[in-house]
């Protein structure tokens, strides 16, 4: 799911599927972040409703909220350049800074291998 951020009904499109989702089978949620759909360059040439728009973590709760399972390696948190509109990742490319380590940045995507679990 690579589009999660243009629902409004966002729990209720999750609902479904994990309504339709067999007992073991997996949901790969590809989804961009508040921080990367909030920033001025997305902005500028895209409408998106901003007010469901979430966290990294955000998504990873409502994930789990909604009964699905992954566990730390089932996560990814790519930072890459274009998505970050400050510079664009520039000044990391030029080796004038390095990027921030996970957990003292603002993530702006995130991937996860979420699981429906199989209930005996």
């Amino acid at each position: 799911m690579i589009t999660f951020h243009h629902l409004v009904e966002q729990e209720r499109a999750l609902a479904e599927f994990w309504r339709v989702l067999k007992p073991g089978g997996r949901l790969l949620f590809a989804e961009s972040t508040k921080a990367y759909i909030d920033s001025w360059a997305i902005r500028l040439f895209f409408r998106h409703p901003m007010d469901v728009q979430k966290t990294a973590d955000g998504y990873l709760q409502m994930l789990r909220g909604q009964g699905f399972t992954f566990d730390a390696p089932d996560v990814s948190l790519p930072y890459l350049w274009w998505s970050r509109s400050g510079d664009f990742g520039l000044l990391e490319r030029w080796g004038l800074r390095k990027p921030a380590a996970v957990g003292k940045r603002v993530e702006t995507l995130v991937n996860v291998s979420a699981r429906k679990p199989v209930i005996p």
